[in-house]
């Protein structure tokens, strides 16, 4: 999912590249919204870019969060925790007890970039990054939670599967006469679903009165096709 920009905020090949890493695996990415890259609330030709780190072109991007300071806390913890190492800069300041700002430098962790630095980050994320950094970060978080854009259509593909294996024995019964069962003593769903060669899935979406399938009522009248 492409993360929200405010204005018309560019960025560059180096930016996007940071950017892809929280549209992939950012869990709380649809809180963010980019503020400033390449060009944004820092002009036309912002300083973000045209640097270089360890040889590899350097860019800064912005993540706004302006009052919802608990937003940007979790942005900035996130970030330390899965790859601070990684970090050309990492400056955020909020007022909670568990952010000490999570100031980075180099790949260190640091106090602060002073008081007047420390102070304008306040309302925003700062990150910067090379895109060799980039890279690697992208490498290690697909390592650890694997492909998010495969994963998804990997879950989009078995669900499909499964809306369509539900709907068979609907499509096979249709035009017959449909078929009831009385619930006797020491039934369950899942025997009167295998006598009748169905799936307690399907005897449930037949059946709404059934909203725990566990439990069953001796007498119900149970629709089976």
């Amino acid at each position: 999912m492409p993360i929200k920009r405010w204005h018309n905020v560019r960025t560059g090949p180096t930016g996007e590249k940071i950017l892809s890493i929280f549209e992939k695996y950012y869990p709380k990415k649809r809180d963010l919204c980019v503020s400033s890259g390449m060009e944004g609330d820092h002009g036309g030709s912002s300083h973000h870019y045209g640097l270089s780190h360890q040889g590899s072109p350097t860019a800064a991007v912005d993540f706004g969060v302006g009052a919802q300071a608990a937003a940007g806390r979790d942005l900035a913890k996130w970030i330390e925790d899965e790859f601070h190492d990684q970090c050309v800069e990492l400056i955020h300041t909020t007022p909670f007890a568990d952010d000490d700002g999570f100031y980075v430098k180099n790949g260190e962790r640091i106090s602060s970039y002073g008081a007047a630095t420390d102070a304008a980050h306040a309302d925003h994320v700062h990150l910067a990054m090379s895109a060799a950094q980039a890279d690697e970060v992208l490498a290690r978080l697909e390592r650890k939670y694997g492909d998010q854009v495969k994963g998804t259509r990997a879950r989009r593909t078995t669900t499909a599967k499964k809306t369509t294996a539900r709907k068979a024995p609907a499509k096979k019964a249709a035009g017959a006469a449909s078929k009831r069962y009385t619930v006797k003593a020491g039934d369950t769903l899942t025997a009167i679903a295998n006598r009748f060669g169905t799936t307690v899935l399907e005897l449930c979406r037949l059946n709404p009165r059934i909203t725990d399938p566990d439990r069953i009522e001796i007498g119900w009248r149970l629709r089976i096709t």
